[in-house]
């Protein structure tokens, strides 16, 4: 049985999304996904209230320890961490994602609405050959811009993951990466066997986002 999981998603410890991290966690049971990554921008501040809520109420769920790092070149995910990184320079992330054995991932590299995507151009050579996965089904990216990841990943024999990018809950699980039975996801992962896929959240969710955030910096909406 193929398995799923959605390797982009964002709760109230991003600076844009007010989701409760045990909202998130209860909506992936209920569309019966294998786990998901938790990757706020710049924070792993809600893992320790992920991991608990999953403990404690027995939930059949994999929880990825993961983080979507602000550089100065764009987005970069790191799936598997142990720890933060603090640095804004996209190939000393890449390299400390590596030195935890985690995996590293670039998300929506063509999406030409979203300011922060981190086209491959901007890495390099030498930032592209580290890279393990590209993100190649977003919901909140466009149909094109997906399919150039999508080409691009295959062109360079890198992973194809997918996920919602979801900042409020009912985006949850729009995207997912498909997992080949009796393999688990970080082994599916390295082997390149993964695909993503979903279906495309509707293109006004980029303007409550942006609301969010300013709600959030001005005080008006609920931190963590």
């Amino acid at each position: 049985m193929t398995k799923k999981y959605d390797l982009h998603t964002h709760s109230i410890f991003s600076p844009d999304s007010i989701t409760p991290v045990e909202k998130l966690c209860e909506r992936y049971v209920a569309l019966g996904l294998s786990g998901f990554a938790l990757t706020d921008h710049g924070s792993i501040d809600g893992w320790k209230q992920a991991k608990d809520y999953i403990h404690k109420k027995k939930l059949p769920l994999d929880f990825i320890p993961a983080c979507e790092f602000v550089t100065t070149k764009g987005d970069i995910i790191g799936l598997y961490l142990s720890d933060m990184i603090y640095s804004r320079d996209p190939l000393e992330i890449i390299d400390s994602i590596h030195s935890q054995g985690g995996l590293v991932i670039l998300p929506h590299p063509f999406d030409g609405i979203r300011g922060s995507a981190c086209h491959p151009d901007k890495l390099g050579k030498e930032g592209v050959r580290k890279l393990d996965g590209i993100e190649t089904f977003n919901a909140r990216a466009g149909k094109g811009a997906n399919e150039r990841a999508a080409a691009f990943a295959s062109g360079h024999s890198l992973a194809q993951t997918g996920g919602s990018d979801t900042h409020f809950l009912f985006e949850a699980g729009n995207g997912y990466t498909c997992v080949p039975s009796g393999m688990g996801l970080e082994k599916a992962i390295r082997a390149k066997k993964t695909s993503g896929i979903g279906s495309l959240s509707p293109i006004y969710v980029h303007g409550p986002t942006t609301l969010v955030k300013f709600g959030k910096k001005l005080g008006f909406l609920p931190k963590p």
